[in-house]
């Protein structure tokens, strides 16, 4: 007889005993896991490249595709061989930003903060103009249009002013005296960042647009009241490249040991805005995966299925590369046991929703991670069909895929950071981001070792079901802006500003339900009745108000 025969008759004898050994052989894959994991964790050097060294991601971007590049051989490194790029699209036109500074020069020196658009003409060098606030009429236009060239143009907080025909008057004046750009105001201490890829390069935008922090706005404006002339003076450098411009997606696979056909994602998207260096959406959720990715190898465990690590593109845009790879491989989608997206920032993974027909399996997957540190606490969810929200989840979700958005708690403050000018490095918590890459390594291998794919049963919601999911759902819903569960802005004609929610106010509890997340606040507001009780802390004293949600098809 052959060693191989030997071999093969060896493992006959032994079948009785492959549930006990093979329970045994999962205790000991995920302890080398969570060893590899402990040891030299480089979640924080992941990132510091991303965010520092390559920075901004803006898709479309040339840094957009050396980080791209980068992570796929960043992979590689790891031994994860087939590492590659797939394309997902192009855009028509590229946009790099440079540095961008601008300052008051008189009445007296000010340096000025502010932001522009993704997509937004620049400066070409330094431009130095007077500032004049727009013109509300006709008459305001006529008395000061041999002003306008050159200047720089405060725009009114708030709807245009005038009807049609006068901002039509006023849009030709502007562009007839060639002004500088024009400048907005903020809300607040927050530049949020934006921005429209469909432009043509044969009519690229000329005119700068800029956002400026509202301290900054409101001390020119009052200026500009004095008897004293208000000079302004910016550099802007926002470049367009002519395209197409081809767009990736980052995979790489450990090959499943038993069912090499069927998969386990693990990712988050590697496009960011570029007001700041896209630190927390989401090079955050890049660095757990590549990190996830490098423990799992280092550690020599071989899973029973695929788990393939997605970095997509294109998702600040309407995740435009996860939905264009859910398109490209339709018969994929049914042999995908999960997806496992994270892209709700720093703060730690803390837990997860999912449907009753799952929650055992999960349960045992996640069995190792309750009571791992006790100072970041995991807990599963039974939830009532998993909801999209607005990150890549969703894109496989909408094909029947179980998605799930991580759980996440912990000190960090997503909507400072989420689009603004403060999404940078130093806002990462070394300590929460080396704790979710263990815990994506522990969930991709633990799904992945199954003896099944996890149930479709229940997986979606059943009609009426309001949507949470995604970072910030419960407050989107709502149609206001929070700073931890305190309200700092209520945006006009949402559902939040209909039933009378207030800046200052706290929220305490969806309808009987006390919530202190907005995870909790998100899957309160799902389900039940469109009209739900809100209970706020407002001057000390709870108010309670009606919520009335529109009705869904």
């Amino acid at each position: 007889m052959t060693l191989l025969g030997r071999s093969l008759a060896l493992g006959l004898l032994l079948l009785p005993l492959a549930p006990a050994s093979a329970h045994a052989d999962e205790k000991l894959d995920v302890d080398r896991v969570l060893s590899a994991g402990r040891e030299d964790n480089q979640v924080m050097e992941h990132l510091d490249i991303l965010s520092n060294r390559i920075g901004p991601r803006l898709t479309s971007s040339d840094a957009l595709q050396t980080a791209c590049e980068w992570a796929r051989d960043r992979f590689k490194s790891f031994g994860i061989e087939n590492a590659h790029l797939e394309q997902w699209g192009e855009f028509p036109v590229g946009f790099n930003r440079g540095p961008w500074s601008g300052k008051m020069v008189e009445p007296e020196a000010r340096t000025l903060t502010f932001g522009t658009n993704s997509w937004t003409a620049g400066t070409k060098g330094v431009v130095k103009g007077v500032a004049l606030m727009a013109p509300a009429n006709a008459e305001e236009l006529a008395r000061v249009k041999d002003r306008l060239p050159g200047a720089w143009i405060l725009l009114p907080s708030g709807a245009p002013r005038g009807d049609a025909d006068f901002r039509k008057a006023l849009d030709e004046a502007y562009a007839e005296a060639k002004i500088a750009g024009l400048i907005r105001g903020g809300r607040g201490d927050l530049i949020l960042t934006g921005g429209n890829f469909k432009v043509d390069y044969d009519k690229l935008p000329t005119v700068p647009s800029i956002n400026m922090l509202k301290s900054d706005y409101d001390a020119i404006a009052e200026k500009i009241k004095g008897d004293k002339p208000v000079v302004l003076e910016f550099d802007i450098r926002n470049y367009f490249k002519k395209g197409p411009i081809p767009q990736f997606n980052v995979i790489a696979d450990i090959p499943g040991s038993e069912f090499p056909d069927e998969y386990v994602i693990v990712g988050g998207h590697i496009d960011s805005w570029d007001g700041a260096t896209g630190t927390t959406d989401n090079g955050t959720g890049c660095a757990t995966t590549l990190e996830a990715a490098r423990i799992i190898m280092k550690s020599g465990v071989k899973p029973r299925r695929t788990i393939r690590f997605m970095l997509w593109g294109g998702e600040e845009q309407g995740l435009l590369g996860s939905r264009a790879y859910v398109k490209a491989h339709p018969d994929e989608m049914k042999k995908i046991s999960a997806v496992l997206v994270h892209d709700g920032g720093t703060n730690y993974l803390s837990g997860i929703g999912v449907t009753k027909a799952m929650k055992s399996d999960i349960e045992s997957v996640f069995a190792p991670l309750v009571g791992l540190d006790e100072k970041m606490p995991f807990a599963i969810r039974e939830v009532n069909g998993l909801r999209g929200g607005g990150s890549d989840h969703a894109s496989f979700l909408s094909a029947g895929v179980p998605g799930f958005f991580w759980g996440q708690a912990g000190k960090a403050n997503y909507t400072t950071t989420h689009h603004t000018q403060y999404d940078t490095y130093d806002r990462a918590v070394p300590e929460y981001q080396k704790h979710s890459s263990i815990v994506a390594a522990v969930g991709a291998l633990g799904i992945a070792s199954l003896d099944h794919i996890l149930s479709r049963e229940g997986l979606t919601p059943p009609p009426g079901a309001a949507g949470g999911g995604g970072p910030g759902g419960g407050r989107r819903l709502l149609g206001v802006q929070m700073d931890e569960m305190t309200i700092s802005e209520v945006m006009d004609d949402g559902v939040g500003a209909k039933a009378g929610l207030k800046a200052g106010d706290t929220i305490l509890r969806i309808g009987d339900k006390v919530v202190t997340s907005r995870e909790e606040m998100a899957e309160a507001m799902q389900g039940g009745e469109p009209t739900k009780k809100i209970t706020v802390k407002r001057d000390g004293k709870e108010v309670e108000l009606p919520l009335t949600f529109p009705a869904r098809p």
